[in-house]
């Protein structure tokens, strides 16, 4: 069951991002922003997040990346970190609507602060960590574990950037949403 749920949850992942991207296509939006750090950083924390969760598919797959045991209650839990996380990006792709891109929004957009995002200011952030320290748990590999370090370093730096910017965009109103709603959780 739980390498059932590191496959699905895996592929579910690239259908969400395929089906969102033809939507958005279809529909004219860009999807495309700008990045919010340095490029090599930018990739960085792209590439090793993917690096880390496609090792956790790998490993469900049947090859094995350990180098330690990971104990079935760990297995268990890690699945419920992955799914979990999954569940959270999910509802903040929901509940981002058009205004989802890659960087940040080259055109005007609104502030979001209902659905997931009323309880966390980076609900899709939330749900890559969740997801990277169950894949990082599942694996039980120093270089899954480095990616994922990577991956959670890298990714707090650009919502640290994402935040100066919708103070920049929003003043006041981001404010006040900062001050009752916390980063993560």
């Amino acid at each position: 069951m739980v390498r059932l749920i590191f496959i699905t949850v895996f592929l579910g992942f690239f259908a969400l991002n395929t089906v969102q991207e033809k939507g958005f296509k279809a529909r004219g939006l860009e999807t495309a922003g700008e990045q919010p750090v340095s490029k090599w950083l930018f990739v960085l924390g792209k590439l090793s997040t993917l690096l880390c969760w496609a090792a956790a598919f790998v490993q469900a797959l049947g090859l094995n990346l350990r180098i330690i045991v990971v104990p079935p209650g760990f297995e268990a839990a890690a699945a419920g970190l992955f799914a979990g996380g999954f569940a959270v990006l999910w509802l903040a792709y929901r509940d981002l609507g058009d205004a989802n891109t890659t960087g940040l929004p080259k055109a005007g957009t609104q502030l979001r602060t209902g659905g997931v995002y009323a309880y966390s200011r980076n609900p899709l952030y939330l749900g890559l960590y969740l997801m990277t320290a169950g894949a990082v748990t599942y694996c039980g590999c120093a270089v899954v574990l480095a990616l994922g370090v990577a991956a959670v370093a890298a990714h707090h730096r650009i919502v640290l950037a994402e935040e100066t910017f919708l103070q920049a965009r929003f003043g006041q109103a981001y404010a006040e949403y900062k001050a009752r709603t916390r980063r993560y959780i």
